[in-house]
C-alpha cells in the first residue's frame, strides 16, 4: 500500500504504508461543526470506503470547540479505533474526559508517545 495524504486549512491526513490513518489537527483556529464534517468526510474519501485504525495528533491543536469535538468523535465512523496523541498532563485529563463524556463509539485511548500508539492501533489492523 502506498502512502496517500489529504490536507484542509485545519487538518492534514496520512493513510501510512501499514494501513494506520494519521490525523493531525493544525495549530489553526476555526473548527466548526461545519468544517469537522468537512474533514471527517476527507477523510472517508481519503481511506475509499474502507475502515482504518486512527492516530490523532491534538499537540499541535489550539482548539476545538465543543460541537466540533462532538463531530470528530461520533461521526468518524470510518475509525476502527483511535489513539490520541498528547504532549502534556493537562491535555491528557482534557482528552480522557472528552473520551468518557463523548461515547466515541469505537475503542480510545490517550497517548503521549506517537510510537506507544501505533503500537496499540496495530492491534486493530485487518
Amino acid at each position: 500500500m502506498s502512502t496517500k495524504t489529504a490536507r484542509s486549512a485545519t487538518v492534514s491526513l496520512e493513510l501510512r504504508e501499514d494501513g494506520i490513518l494519521r490525523i493531525e489537527v493544525l495549530p489553526v483556529q476555526g473548527h466548526t461543526t461545519d468544517v469537522a464534517r468537512e474533514n471527517v468526510e476527507m477523510a472517508r474519501r481519503l481511506l475509499e470506503g474502507r475502515r482504518a485504525p486512527a492516530l490523532v495528533d491534538l499537540r499541535n491543536a489550539i482548539k476545538l470547540d465543543r460541537p466540533a469535538r462532538g463531530v470528530y468523535g461520533n461521526e468518524a465512523d470510518f475509525a476502527l479505533a483511535q489513539a490520541i496523541l498528547i504532549d502534556s498532563p493537562f491535555s491528557r485529563i482534557l482528552a480522557n474526559l472528552f473520551i468518557r463524556l463523548s461515547g466515541i463509539p469505537q475503542p480510545a485511548r490517550v497517548f503521549t508517545s506517537e510510537e506507544d500508539a501505533v503500537g496499540r492501533l496495530a492491534e486493530f489492523l485487518p
